[in-house]
């Protein structure tokens, strides 16, 4: 039988127009597979990275870094000098260099030019306030343009002065009261710093742990066990709280 060679012509076209379309479609699955691929490779990096935030002290991170120290790296020029400087003070009030840098991360996140947004007029590493600087012979706008290790050493007069009043700190809790209210060191658990309707409930409403419309010592107790555990944890060795919330690492 012969075969007219003229006829082959419209299958090979519709043969070579299916080749282009599944070259086509080929090309697209390629890419689409390719997305999908970086897109899980973002996604458990990232998944990777906020664990390792919380818990890379056990999974190979150095167990002598100072805790939050690669938080402060945001905002910290010589981190070195930052550490030893922290060490340094916390060594003279005879706290655990990881107490301080949770209060600080806690009212600042290390932003030595942070201020209150909510218009208490609180300036720096622990906020201090238009008062607070003023008794220290100062104001908050000088605070404000102090470098980090200036500012410390201002962090370390308030922080001992408040010590001298009531006494050696005895717990991360203890010295976040100092900061946030020194007479509540001397409270019971349900003592109460602000309630509401005050304007000062409204500035530190972010502290009430229980939603309850006032923020007492357990609450404060309550937040530094949830979001500093492993700085927490180091006050178990003074003093013992009875909360039962699991710990985590910082928010």
């Amino acid at each position: 039988m012969k075969i007219n060679s003229n006829s082959l012509v419209p299958i090979t076209r519709s043969f070579g127009g299916l080749q282009i379309f599944n070259n086509a479609f080929g090309d697209l699955n390629v890419k689409f597979k390719l997305a999908g691929i970086v897109l899980v490779l973002i996604v458990v990096t990232n998944v990777c990275s906020y664990f390792y935030g919380l818990y890379g002290w056990r999974f190979g991170k150095d167990p002598d870094e100072l805790y939050l120290l690669d938080r402060a790296a945001i905002y910290v020029p010589d981190i070195p000098l930052f550490e030893n400087k922290v060490r340094q003070v916390a060594k003279r009030l005879d706290i655990p260099p990881e107490w301080l840098m949770s209060v600080m991360y806690s009212e600042s996140r290390f932003n030595a030019k942070a201020e209150n947004f909510k218009g208490s007029g609180a300036i720096g590493l622990i906020q201090f306030m238009p008062a607070t600087a003023k008794d220290m012979g100062t104001s908050v706008q000088y605070i404000k343009q102090l470098g980090h290790i200036d500012q410390l050493e201002y962090v370390y007069r308030y922080l001992q002065a408040v010590r001298t009043k009531y006494g050696d700190y005895k717990s991360l809790t203890d010295l976040y009261l100092a900061i946030l209210y020194p007479r509540a060191r001397e409270g019971e658990m349900c003592y109460s710093l602000y309630e509401s309707p005050t304007k000062a409930y409204k500035q530190n409403s972010g502290l009430d742990e229980d939603k309850d419309g006032k923020v007492t010592v357990n609450d404060i107790d309550k937040r530094m066990r949830r979001v500093f555990g492993p700085a927490y944890v180091k006050e178990k060795i003074k003093i013992n709280y009875s909360n039962t919330e699991p710990i985590i690492g910082a928010e």
